[in-house]
């Protein structure tokens, strides 16, 4: 099957929405798939890009200027910007997408096929937004078929969009490499940790609340234009945190492994975390809240949830958590072998690609 992907910013930003793709991509790859992505060029290319040329995935470069310089210098990107680059690369894209002929073009945000005629478009929802907006809406008209991370991000889509709601069916959580993402022996450092955009709705200054007046260690991975006010906190709460910046994909594996558990306090627009299953992988045990479809990965076992925006529900589950955090740790890491490997995603994913295009 020959599959497209459009995704603009997979080349520069590290999000969910771009990790996940880049994980499906190789492994679509790799199963006997012919994949393409068009993405834009920027000048500092993302490390995912490395994965995917080394899985065969075929990248083309639009002639749209990113916006991996504003995403580097760990500014916010208001959603304006997101979807105006989004636009032009789908207008600088029309006659390559012709010429490549596809059997089937895959939408990772609702905005990036948004002026695309085409009858085999399938969209995928990793997250949802805080209110009705009517341009997702074209996009989700313009989708043949759409899938969901979690149960909890399909049903919300439904709310807001209940005139598409037969479209928005198939439920397929998100795959982790297991193989790569697996616990390393070596000395604990820290008690816990936390990986991703450092944004207001992953909820870390309730975090950096919840341990004050303790002897924790924190390491927070990530970058983003919380960073400063973050620091700025736990200096002033005497809290002991790390912040570790960017690290490689390909480091994460020894520095989750270096964390007794995960903490995920994100609360709003949540699908299923990539970095949260990624810690589950290396036998992290995990506290997360109950917003989004986070919840739907700990029913298995492995972790706790926790009341959302709450310092004090977040300072009980660390402390239960961490009490046993080695059977937490054991279970979580049997969780995504059985339910969230990208295998089984992704043997999944071809089937609903090949079903929805025929």
């Amino acid at each position: 099957m020959k599959i497209l992907v459009l995704q603009p910013r997979i080349s520069y930003y590290v999000g969910g929405g771009e990790i996940v793709p880049s994980y499906q991509m190789a492994e679509l790859s790799k199963l006997g798939n012919e994949v393409m992505l068009i993405t834009t060029k920027p000048s500092k290319p993302s490390e995912y890009l490395q994965l995917l040329k080394k899985a065969g995935v075929k990248i083309t470069f639009s002639s749209v200027k990113s916006l991996d310089n504003v995403y580097h210098a760990g500014a916010r990107i208001p959603f304006e910007s997101w979807n105006s680059e989004s636009l032009m690369m789908q207008l600088d894209s029309i006659e390559t997408i012709k010429r490549s002929d596809p059997d089937v073009i895959v939408s990772h945000y609702s905005h990036d096929h948004i002026i695309l005629d085409n009858k085999n478009i399938v969209l995928h929802l990793h997250g949802y937004p805080e209110h009705r907006i009517e341009s997702a809406g074209i996009g989700l008209k313009r989708a043949r078929a759409i899938v969901s991370v979690s149960s909890e991000v399909k049903t919300k889509w439904h709310s807001l969009f209940p005139e598409f709601s037969h479209k928005i069916k198939k439920v397929l959580h998100n795959g982790i490499a297991t193989e790569l993402f697996k616990p390393i022996e070596t000395k604990k450092i820290y008690d816990l940790i936390f990986v991703g955009r450092l944004i207001k709705i992953k909820g870390l200054d309730y975090l950096i609340k919840a341990i004050e007046g303790s002897n924790l260690k924190l390491a927070i991975v990530g970058e983003g234009p919380e960073k400063e006010k973050l620091y700025a906190l736990s200096k002033r709460l005497k809290v002991k945190v790390n912040f570790l910046g960017y690290v490689k994909f390909r480091d994460l594996p020894l520095i989750y492994s270096r964390s007794k558990i995960g903490v995920f306090p994100s609360y709003s627009r949540e699908g299923v975390l990539t970095s949260m299953l990624e810690a589950m992988s290396c036998g992290l045990g995990i506290v997360t809240t109950d917003q989004g479809g986070m919840k739907e990965a700990l029913k298995f076992g492995g972790g706790v949830i926790v009341e959302s925006r709450s310092a004090s529900s977040l300072a009980k589950g660390i402390n239960e958590v961490l009490s046993n955090y080695s059977d937490f740790g054991n279970s979580a890491r049997e969780v995504v072998k059985e339910h969230f490997n990208i295998q089984e995603n992704c043997s999944k994913l071809e089937k609903f690609y090949r079903e929805a295009v025929h």
